[in-house]
């Protein structure tokens, strides 16, 4: 019989993050991939200092996948820019397929049994087993803990009944050459641009060595107007047509609904686990990872301990107040997206905040700090 303590399904960044750690333990995981390794995804492709210091204080060598450390910005409000420059790193610019195949080494490393190109067919929380198919046949095992990983994936969510999901952002990528109108700007700067007539969805491009990553991100759900900001988008960067975008949902956690259930955890963007306000997941994958490994430790060691209340209480401890604010911040963008735009790319103030934001020096709803710190900014010039 094939019984591992520990059983995660999806082995993107929270999962095989969630899976090195463990690995680290000395506990027997498994990590199943419907995905074939190594696998080709389109994604912005940018670690914030804090997703990155993460990673980093585990394996250094991120640095060798690491494509550019970015500090300059460029911001385009209805085609008037601004350029910034933070004099400190804010975005480490990495292919997400490296970033994947990355940790996936990293869990595979301490003995994590890995298993991709895999069709889920069966999760039996009765017998605490999961059939699935793999080259045509079928296996099944054992675990004593199962963890969702599995990103956007409401058949998977539903197959174990915990659906934690207030509502969808959605992002679209682009990936391809720079052409000469970014590139007179050179290649080191992200562009954050908004047009008007579009509230509420944002724009970008991250460069990398060889490439750029461009791509339009909001919480609002539409379609429609995302699809024809993409066309002027293009347009403004004259970015190759032929290359179409690719559409993904990202799925926003409402803290009333659990994120655990008896011996079934979920982690990263299964659990909701995103920024409403930017679309940062990495981050929240590799945190919700660290909590998850540290209950599951205490789990297999005294089997009274209560997995589910514990994680949800440490995930909401961490991450409710946080995201609360972070829609706060989202629902004024909407609503103001010239104000809140000028406000953080073209007020020196508001520029240095939302820096702080991405490194992680300050957290969306530390108001005193945040207060104390233009204070000082302000006094200062």
């Amino acid at each position: 019989m094939d019984k591992y303590n520990v059983a995660i399904i999806g082995a993107g960044p929270a999962g095989s993050f969630l899976a090195y750690k463990l690995g680290c333990e000395g506990i027997s995981v498994i990590l199943l991939e419907k995905q074939k390794f190594p696998r080709y995804k389109i994604c912005a492709g940018g670690l914030a200092k804090k997703s990155y210091d993460i990673i980093f204080s585990e394996n250094k060598e991120i640095e060798n996948i690491t494509q550019k450390k970015v500090s300059k910005a460029i911001y385009v409000r209805n085609k008037k820019i601004t350029i910034t420059d933070a004099k400190k790193n804010l975005i480490y610019m990495i292919y997400r397929s490296d970033l994947d195949n990355f940790l996936i080494k990293m869990a595979v490393d301490k003995n994590v049994e890995f298993k991709d190109n895999i069709i889920i067919k069966n999760i039996n929380q009765k017998e605490n087993s999961i059939i699935y198919k793999d080259k045509n046949l079928e296996k099944k095992i054992y675990y004593d803990i199962l963890v969702g990983a599995w990103g956007c994936n409401k058949k998977l969510n539903r197959l174990v009944n915990i659906i934690p999901f207030e509502s969808y952002a959605i992002s679209s990528s682009w990936e391809g050459r720079a052409g000469p109108i970014y590139s007179k700007y050179s290649n080191e700067n992200i562009i954050c641009q908004i047009f008007k007539g579009y509230p509420g969805i944002v724009g970008y491009i991250f460069p990398k060595k060889d490439k750029i990553t461009a791509g339009i991100f909001t919480s609002l759900n539409s379609t429609d107007k995302l699809k024809k900001m993409w066309k002027e988008f293009i347009d403004f960067w004259d970015l190759d047509k032929n290359i179409k975008p690719r559409y993904a949902l990202i799925p926003i956690r409402d803290f009333n609904k659990p994120i655990a259930r008896e011996n079934i955890l979920l982690v990263g963007d299964a659990a909701g686990l995103a920024d409403p306000f930017t679309g940062e997941g990495i981050y929240y994958a590799l945190k919700s990872s660290i909590f998850a490994s540290k209950n599951i430790q205490n789990y297999l060691k005294n089997k009274n301990y209560d997995l589910t209340y514990e994680y949800n209480k440490e995930i909401n401890t961490s991450f409710s107040n946080i995201q609360t604010w972070a829609k706060f911040y989202e629902f004024l963008f909407q609503r103001f997206p010239n104000i809140s735009f000028w406000f953080g790319s073209e007020c020196f103030i508001g520029n240095e905040i939302l820096n702080s934001f991405i490194i992680g020096e300050i957290k969306y709803n530390e108001l005193s700090k945040i207060i104390k710190y233009s204070l000082k900014r302000i006094f200062k010039n």
